[in-house]
């Protein structure tokens, strides 16, 4: 496993900031360990936040469970309490091109900024070490759902995952309420499709035993 260090803070730089300078480097490839060590103490809510936004570009087949098993990872540390990302050294090392992360980073930021504007320090008992153990685990099952075969099932989650990752780094109880509503949200929607999908499973082995 790999432990990385976190660097000094530096307060004049948002989310957005960062993200935005990972797209620019000397290495064509921008690797995980880059990513986090980037982010330093924000490190946990940052990574989630930015993988949940990566996975929610078109991807081929099984693309969104690679950026599910990372964030899996990080909820669970964020459960457990750990003051810094833990990761295996292999995932570390897991990388995308930089110009494609340059390309989808900038259709993704001047939203972001916008909505970063919106957030700031609130209801501290939603963001307090008890609250970050009840998200950490939702955000496992929601990183579950996401790499789930489900039409528009991975959006809903990445989607709610973002919204997590934002709370944590902003430390606001509202945008955590929005998260929570959003899983509701997931929840019911994953419901419904099962429920569609038994339904319809039924209805075709109802039609194959008139048959015989």
């Amino acid at each position: 496993m790999t432990l990385v260090p976190t660097p000094p803070p530096d307060e004049s730089r948002t989310f957005s900031d960062v993200l935005e300078s990972l797209g620019y480097g000397e290495d064509p490839k921008l690797s995980l360990r880059e990513m986090v060590a980037a982010f330093g103490e924000r490190g946990f809510g940052a990574v989630i936040l930015m993988l949940s936004l990566m996975a929610l570009i078109p991807w081929p087949p099984g693309g969104k469970a690679v950026f599910s098993v990372p964030i899996i990872l990080i909820a669970a540390e964020l459960a457990l309490q750990r003051d810094k990302v833990w990761l295996p050294r292999w995932l570390m090392k897991a990388s995308v091109s930089r110009a494609t992360y340059q390309n989808a980073s900038q259709k993704i930021l001047p939203r972001l900024r916008q909505v970063e504007r919106l957030t700031r320090p609130r209801i501290p008992v939603l963001t307090g070490e008890a609250a970050d153990v009840v998200v950490g685990i939702i955000c496992i099952l929601l990183a579950l759902m996401m790499a789930l075969p489900v039409p528009f099932g991975d959006a809903l989650p990445g989607l709610t995952l973002a919204v997590f990752g934002l709370a944590i780094i902003q430390r606001d109880g509202i945008f955590i309420i929005a998260g929570l509503i959003g899983t509701a949200v997931c929840g019911v929607y994953l419901a419904l499709v099962w429920t569609t999908v038994v339904t319809i499973v039924h209805g075709i082995a109802h039609w194959i035993g008139t048959l015989f």
